[in-house]
């Protein structure tokens, strides 16, 4: 396949898009020289669909079909605690769909999740294809990597809808650090502090040459700039309500002048002490006068009002580091991703958790893209016999030379180097500024210097997928042989009973569901001819609107993996470690009070008396060694771990955790199940992830349905499933029958996508 491959940081706030050319990764701006495009998606009266600069400056005038910050929903289901407050906040509206998850309505239309973020990612793909003078038809996109599966794959459908190939789902503050540490040499271990519009992320990282592996990860998608924003808009509105006695928070145009105006406080009080701003006709009084307010607020009120947000982040902090048994201050260096990172308050308090100043020669709002983009030239290969000069990072300015640097092989004790020492920020001007709304202006274009990050062409090869050569997860659970129930572990649940017999209903009359993805094999690409050098101005390029293919790809998996560099690595036996068959019975599950009372008495199990330390964690699969490629380096290696625990629903709500929280991917785990009735050919049982002892508290995936089975009396059918979590971080399922070995259909019905994992094949322009 030819033409461009380019990374794609789909944020809440902003996206970002990238390229590598000329062993360089370049940040590409629109036709204005704008290098981040709003993450705002409009519906204008006369059928266009407006994205980005002139999406945003609608929500002023149009704010009920003016969508945003829709990434901070995408994946969750309607009932939800984070729809149901952004229903309550949200101007635009929001309604259940079909598979029960959010739509929004516009115009009289209803748009999916993923299509909204779909109007995004073609806007990009325009720009793209605009600036590079060629089609671009593959991406990596990065989400957060507190991300569940479900909106991981909501994510992958949405990059689907506009056209993209996705060569992989990459967490964020991943690609962070493959931006910094990529053409280093040495051992290192950093923290990437991931603090967005819409989500929060603490990733904690070793560094070891080439090798970028992830210790753990902690995470909260329902925290961000966005949150602080609305802190300061309720700030606004109570001082209109003590000033004129007019309550704006009855009018939703109204709050949304006001959150706008508190996003521009925000940004404005990062580089100076204080800020006035002067909202015009918010409402009329007696006899048609129009309200008006004149808003001063300083850089101390602000602190105290996104103080206890701030505060929220440190506790994932403190969980990142219980999961990876850390200390605080034992990093070498600290790493910040996110806008709400500029945040004076915010850099101070980081500072004073890890003990160290965090690095400030990364830009926050582009290092993700830059990683992405990196990324996405290694697995395609396209700049693998171009020369590699790894640069100077620096925020916002020019980029230099310093010095040629080539990886070498993964070995166990890689070669020491000195770490880099970080660059002393300046201080930020002191001044006093006035600000004035409306109208919402975009920011002024951003220099013209494009910002260069080294790159190391090559394959990324990732650890086999599980089937192949991956081991399976050595937390099998034991059956007992009279009841045929699964019987659990002392120390499993948190005070809760042990777990039961598995609930299998009567066959389900439902269509097909989505098959989750597995990225298709890359493959090796000529260097493009054109290059995006820092000698061509980012705005200088003419843009224009193209139609993008509306047409939706097969979403069916391939059953091949992702390439490797050098040769193929030998496939290891693993002893089998599934339990024995467990007999499923016929239960009604009720449903559980949003307050679980006191758990149930259950008959005794056939269980040791004496308690019995819970199971060891998983372990990590050996690096390996990768021959080098042309350039005499070794390909980076990227070894990541799923942020949430993967479980299944058992009886009376409680969950059985078949893929525990920080595993590395690609992993997997298999159980086994039989028929509860004679003639039983559907077998239905709910899937969630999260750390939860009962279903209800943990995040909803959806449906997973056996279907096909051979009729047989009542236990005599035994199949294997195995929840496997591929590099994406994306689950996949596969059954078979235990006594013919046939493979069974085994399908997922996801939350708020449909059978086809897609909401409508054709979609409106972008402008």
């Amino acid at each position: 396949m030819s033409g461009a491959v380019v990374g794609i940081d789909l944020g809440t706030t902003n996206t970002v898009v990238a390229v590598v050319r000329g062993g360089k990764a370049h940040v590409i701006a629109d036709e204005e020289g704008h290098r981040l495009l709003p993450s705002v998606v409009s519906f204008h009266p006369n059928g266009d669909v407006l994205v980005g600069h002139h999406a945003r400056e609608r929500r002023l005038v149009d704010a009920r079909n003016t969508v945003y910050s829709i990434k901070r929903l995408i994946g969750r289901s309607w009932s939800s605690d984070e729809v149901t407050r952004a229903r309550a906040r949200f101007p635009f509206e929001l309604r259940e769909g079909p598979t029960h998850g959010p739509l929004v309505v516009a115009r009289g239309e209803t748009y999916t999740l993923p299509e909204i973020s779909a109007f995004v990612l073609r806007k990009v793909k325009a720009i793209a294809e605009t600036a590079l003078g060629e089609p671009v038809e593959r991406a990596v996109v990065t989400v957060p990597a507190s991300f569940n599966d479900l909106q991981r794959a909501s994510t992958k459908v949405a990059a689907r809808e506009a056209g993209l190939e996705v060569l992989r789902i990459l967490n964020e503050p991943t690609a962070a650090a493959l931006a910094y540490g990529f053409g280093k040499s040495g051992t290192e271990r950093i923290a990437v502090y991931d603090f967005g519009g819409g989500t929060f992320d603490l990733t904690l990282l070793d560094l070891s040459g080439n090798v970028f592996e992830v210790i753990a990860t902690a995470g909260d998608s329902f925290l961000g700039g966005d949150d602080i924003d609305g802190l300061i808009a309720d700030r606004i509105a109570l001082e209109v309500i003590q000033s004129t006695r007019f309550d704006p928070r009855g009018d939703v145009q109204v709050m949304e002048r006001l959150r706008a105006a508190a996003e521009q406080i925000k940004i404005a009080l990062s580089t100076q002490p204080d800020i006035t701003v002067e909202l015009r006709e918010l409402g009329y009084g007696p006899g048609g006068a129009p309200i008006d307010l004149t808003f001063t607020m300083t850089r101390e009120q602000l602190e105290k009002v996104a103080r206890p947000l701030v505060d929220r982040s440190f506790k994932v902090c403190d969980d990142a580091l219980q999961l990876a048994r850390m200390r605080s201050d034992g990093f070498d260096n600290v790493i910040l991703v996110g806008g709400s990172t500029r945040i004076p308050l915010v850099r101070r308090h980081v500072e004073e958790f890890f003990g160290k100043k965090p690095l400030e020669r990364l830009n926050p709002d582009e290092v993700v893209a830059i990683g992405a983009a990196i990324q996405a030239a290694a697995l395609t290969g396209a700049e693998r016999r171009r020369a590699v000069t790894p640069v100077q990072m620096l925020d916002g300015g020019a980029v230099k030379a310093s010095r040629i640097q080539t990886l070498g092989g993964v070995t166990k004790q890689p070669p020491s180097a000195q770490r880099p020492a970080p660059m002393a920020p300046a201080p930020p001007p002191r001044t006093t500024g006035r600000l004035v709304t409306p109208p919402l202006s975009p920011p002024p274009p951003p220099p013209t210097t494009t910002d260069e990050y080294p790159v190391i062409p090559g394959m990324v090869p990732v650890p086999s997928r599980a089937g192949t050569t991956a081991p399976l997860l050595p937390d099998a659970r034991p059956v007992d042989r009279n009841t045929g129930r699964l019987v659990a572990p002392q120390g499993a649940l948190s005070g809760g009973p042990p777990v039961g017999a598995y609930s299998g209903g009567p066959p389900v009359g439902a269509p097909p569901a989505l098959t989750p993805f597995v990225a298709p094999p890359s493959t090796q690409v000529a260097p493009p001819p054109g290059a995006l050098g820092a000698t061509t101005p980012p705005g200088a390029f003419e843009y224009e609107a193209r139609a993008l293919p509306r047409g939706f790809p097969d979403l069916s998996p391939e059953p091949s993996t992702l390439p490797r560099a050098g040769a193929a690595q030998p496939t290891r036996p693993f002893p089998d470690m599934s339990p024995e068959p467990m007999q499923l019975r016929n239960l009604a599950v009720p449903e559980l009070p949003r307050h679980v009372p006191a758990p149930p008495a259950f008959p005794p199990l056939h269980t040791p008396a004496q308690p019995t330390p819970p199971p060891a964690p998983p372990t990590r699969p050996p690096v390996p060694s990768f021959p080098p490629n042309e350039l005499g380096a070794a390909v980076p290696l990227l070894i990541d771990v799923t942020p949430l625990t993967l479980s299944v629903e058992t009886v009376s709500g409680w969950v059985d955790r078949v893929i525990p929280r920080n595993s590395p991917v690609p992993c997997a785990q298999t159980r086994n199940f039989t028929t509860s009735h004679d003639g039983q050919q559907v077998i239905s049982i709910r899937v969630c992830q999260g750390e939860g002892d009962h279903f209800h508290q943990n995040s909803a995936l959806g449906e997973l349905e056996l279907s096909g089975l051979r009729a047989a009396r009542r236990g005599e059918v035994a199949i294997e499933v195995t929840f496997e979590l591929d590099a994406d971080g994306i689950l996949q399922v596969r059954a078979r029958d235990l006594e013919t070995s046939r493979e069974t259909q085994a399908r997922m019905r996801l939350i708020g996508l449909d059978a086809q994992g897609r909401g409508r094949s054709m979609m409106p322009a972008v402008v």
